[in-house]
């Protein structure tokens, strides 16, 4: 299995791309991620942002011939994008908690 990184982009500009781009893929092995329409401040706004880097995350591991192993390599990306993005770690703490208080 090869390691994948997902790049996230939080663009100011709003004429960089039309609204409806929300990623694109860059080269092999990664993807640009928008977020410019996304308030990361606000617990809305992170969990969207976690729902597009998961969703890139599968595209970039679609390769892998075996459920599992997309699964792995998805989880093993939105984990290390994680590590670089504030925002998003604070929104897989608040999945966690919410899935906690469900049950």
């Amino acid at each position: 299995m090869r390691s994948h990184i997902v790049l996230v982009l939080v663009s100011a500009s709003p004429l960089a791309l039309p609204a409806a781009a929300q990623s694109w893929r860059v080269g092999d092995s990664s993807y640009h991620i928008v977020a410019r329409d996304l308030d990361q401040r606000t617990p809305a706004g992170r969990a969207a942002m976690l729902t597009r880097v998961e969703r890139t995350a599968a595209r970039l591991c679609e390769h892998e011939p075996l459920t599992v192993d997309r699964r792995t390599c998805a989880a093993a990306t939105v984990a290390d994008a994680a590590r670089r993005s504030s925002p998003l770690r604070i929104a897989l703490a608040e999945r966690g908690t919410s899935a906690l208080a469900a049950r």
